[in-house]
């Protein structure tokens, strides 16, 4: 059920995408993203591990507005079930290095603050550095590898370094 869902927020995306008007994504354009096809958002949560805060598995759904042409302030939601209800949600923002840098690949710092709810509930908080490459002017794939420190209510808290993600962004 979940690769179907997937597959049509892609197409309907893709879409969009293709009737938009060509615009070159800045100030007032909106993002949506699809993170964490193949792995949990947040890397530091240890799912695998028995007793662990079993961070929600499957993609990330990520919504962002550009309030400049180089500062994305996002939203992210995950909501799955399984033996428990897992509840994601996130919220950061992406800062592009270069100001004013509209070419294919450009790079980008962002910082976000994760809450999650699976019956133990954890904060954390990430840091990250990627590169975005445009396949056209609304649509590129992503790669950020950065840093993540969780904390749930029961357990010990842990430091990741080296966490990454990839992403298929969509713009309009």
């Amino acid at each position: 059920m979940r690769k179907t869902i997937t597959a049509l927020t892609l197409s309907s995306a893709l879409i969009a995408a293709g009737a938009a008007q060509a615009q070159t994504p800045g100030q007032g354009n909106f993002h949506l993203s699809i993170t964490d096809l193949f792995s949990g958002p947040l890397s530091s949560a240890n799912p695998g591990v028995q007793g662990g805060i079993g961070a929600p598995s499957g993609p990330t759904y990520n919504f962002g507005y550009f309030v400049t042409d180089d500062i994305m302030p996002y939203g992210s939601l995950i909501v799955s079930s399984g033996d428990d209800t897992n509840l994601l949600l996130r919220g950061g923002s992406r800062f592009y290095m270069i100001p004013g840098d509209t070419g294919s690949l450009r790079t980008f710092i962002d910082g976000e603050l994760t809450y999650w709810s699976n019956g133990n509930d954890a904060l954390g908080l990430g840091s990250h550095f990627g590169l975005e490459y445009f396949v056209s002017s609304n649509f590129s794939v992503s790669g950020r590898v950065g840093a993540e420190f969780v904390s749930p209510d029961e357990g010990d808290s842990s430091i990741t370094i080296g966490s990454a993600g990839a992403s298929a962004n969509f713009y309009f």
